[in-house]
């Protein structure tokens, strides 16, 4: 019923994948493998090779450094994608995506976050993270943008959607991009009934940042967007709260001074400009360059 793609480089982690799927996900699966050791792909290459591959009619995209709590937790998966409004489901992900390059945690009002994260690079105790828009989470809250680390669709939208290998070819981005692609016939949900493991924490470096700037520029045009039908007020608070996020992060990676002057002003100068916020942003650089 479920075919599982994953594009493996340590084949510890993927025997450990494996054993705990076998354990706990409760209906015939299959697990796709793609061998990645040598770097040869992109993740957005190598789900497609494997979802190219897929016997089965709901397709889970998933790394490999995960292990899945919830018992039977395959069931739930197809439940929620029976939905035929329902085009991709995840363990995190922002009710809004702004004009300005951001990750999916920028939201609007709030990020649904259902997950408990271990720290590879932190000393930080591993720490069940939940955060919804509504108390207690329901079992599913929609979303606009969601994490990669593990995304579950239907055979039948993956046919309609495949990941944009030919401008997202490393390992950041591509999970913003397939859900503003999928978002544009389908919702988005992050479910509150599977609880996943997850091992590492995702490191924000000039690559992930050079694909946020790449997924703003290929969705200019439909950017920004929410669940809520909000005002423009909204989204212009929404788009200089966005700003000030990414500043600190050309900031924090040390980008050139000519480099962050250049990107303030081309994302400054949208609809959504003003005099008071510009003045906010420049002087915020200044003091920190």
């Amino acid at each position: 019923m479920i075919s599982i793609v994953t594009c493996s480089v340590n084949p510890f982690a993927l025997h450990s994948l494996k054993k705990n799927v076998r354990a706990t996900i409760g209906v015939p699966y299959e697990i796709i493998a793609i061998d990645n050791a040598d770097s040869k792909y992109g993740i957005c290459k190598a789900y497609n090779e494997g979802a190219a591959k897929a016997a089965y009619p709901y397709l889970c995209f998933m790394h490999e450094d995960i292990s899945i709590d919830t018992r039977d937790w395959g069931p739930l998966v197809i439940r929620h994608l029976s939905d035929k409004n329902t085009g991709l489901l995840g363990i995190a992900g922002g009710d809004a995506k702004s004009l300005i390059p951001s990750s999916w945690s920028c939201a609007m009002n709030s990020n649904e976050i259902n997950i408990y994260q271990h720290y590879k690079n932190r000393s930080e105790p591993a720490e069940h993270i939940v955060v919804s828009s509504e108390r207690p989470a329901a079992a599913k809250r929609e979303v606009v943008a969601l994490d990669g680390v593990w995304l579950c669709t239907r055979r039948e939208i993956f046919d309609q959607f495949q990941f944009d290998e030919e401008h997202f070819r490393g390992f950041h981005g591509y999970d913003i991009d397939y859900s503003l692609q999928v978002g544009t016939q389908y919702r988005l949900y992050v479910v509150f009934d599977i609880l996943i493991h997850h091992f590492s924490e995702g490191r924000p470096d000039r690559s992930w940042m050079e694909s946020a700037i790449l997924v703003s520029k290929k969705w200019k045009h439909r950017l920004p967007v929410s669940i809520y039908p909000s005002a423009s007020c909204d989204y212009a608070f929404h788009h200089w709260k966005s700003m000030q996020i990414f500043l600190q992060h050309l900031l924090r990676l040390k980008y050139d001074r000519l480099t962050i002057i250049r990107y303030w002003f081309a994302w400054s100068f949208t609809r959504f400009f003003s005099i008071r916020r510009f003045a906010s942003m420049g002087k915020y650089i200044w003091n920190n360059i």
